[in-house]
């Protein structure tokens, strides 16, 4: 029987789309471990035997990729200003017009670095985004982890690891980014499945740093800080410490911010041996842009210092 004209275009079109679509699956997924994890650092240590490490997400705004290279620099500074060892970064990504954000910054700062995507393909879509480390002390045996449960068909969820040697020792840096708010249970099992995955390498004390999606008082991030250190409510047991979100990038120093969903947590063997410093907000003033006001990002991140006991 041979087909109407118009009933050929449409079974023609729906399979473009259908092979796009498979298509786009397969270029869009976690993607290896690149970068320089070693040999690239130019700063010079931290005189005193502490870990300073910073925390943030860097909002990639895709499509828009609003004011990207101008808050790039004003993140640069910030890293600077803080004289961070380590730099963990999610939304790091790669556009047509900044390159890759983590190769950016680590150059700009002087710092090792190693980055791995997650979501779109810098190839196909000319887009991409992941998780990055970066760091003034050699990095090894990176690796990257993705998160379970999916919770949809375009999207991954990542832990990107490193071991740094440290002044303090060997110390497990994870870089993780996890599912949004609106996928509870996939959120709830991804943190499920981190900490069963973060008990399982145990031989470093671990930091885990991040977006988690997932205010505190949900019962997925109580598990967790029960199990594990959480150094924001451990510094300041009764201070909210909100970090997300900026409404507007060009908004004012007043710009008000709703939840905490940004954590640094303190995990595995020896952190007993581990003595937390300071813990602050960082990256939470925007910048003069021109006759205005620019936010590094929609994000505030955190700040941790580390000593020895």
């Amino acid at each position: 029987m041979r087909l109407h004209r118009g009933t050929r275009i449409f079974l023609t079109v729906l399979m473009l789309v259908i092979l796009l679509g498979v298509w786009v699956s397969q270029a869009s997924r976690p993607g290896n471990v690149e970068g320089c994890p070693d040999g690239c650092a130019t700063v010079e240590s931290t005189p005193d035997a502490t870990l300073r490490i910073a925390s943030l997400n860097l909002l990639h705004d895709f499509p828009r990729f609003g004011y990207l290279t101008e808050r790039l620099e004003l993140v640069a500074w910030q890293i600077e200003a803080l004289d961070a060892d380590i730099v963990c970064l999610q939304e790091a990504a790669w556009t047509p017009s900044a390159g890759l954000v983590a190769r950016r910054l680590a150059e700009r700062l002087g710092m090792n670095y190693v980055y791995a995507r997650a979501n779109g393909n810098r190839w196909a879509i000319l887009f991409e985004e992941g998780e990055a480390v970066l760091s003034r002390y050699p990095l090894e045996d990176a690796g990257v982890q993705v998160l379970k449960p999916r919770p949809a068909p375009f999207e991954q969820r990542i832990a990107l690891y490193a071991t740094a040697r440290t002044p303090l020792g060997p110390i497990m840096i994870v870089s993780a980014h996890l599912t949004t708010q609106e996928h509870p249970e996939a959120n709830a099992g991804q943190m499920a499945f981190l900490a069963q995955w973060v008990e399982e390498r145990t031989a470093h004390p671990v930091v885990i740093a991040g977006d988690f999606n997932a205010v505190p008082d949900t019962p997925q991030i109580q598990r967790l800080s029960s199990e594990w250190v959480d150094v924001w409510r451990h510094a300041h047991p009764a201070a909210e410490g909100k970090t997300c979100c900026v409404a507007s990038l060009t908004a004012g120093p007043e710009e008000p911010l709703e939840k905490r969903i940004d954590y640094v947590f303190l995990a595995g063997a020896g952190i007993g041996e581990l003595r937390v410093l300071e813990v602050k907000r960082a990256f939470d003033r925007p910048g003069q842009a021109g006759s205005g006001w620019l936010w590094p990002s929609d994000h505030v991140g955190l700040f941790v210092v580390l000593a020895r006991q």
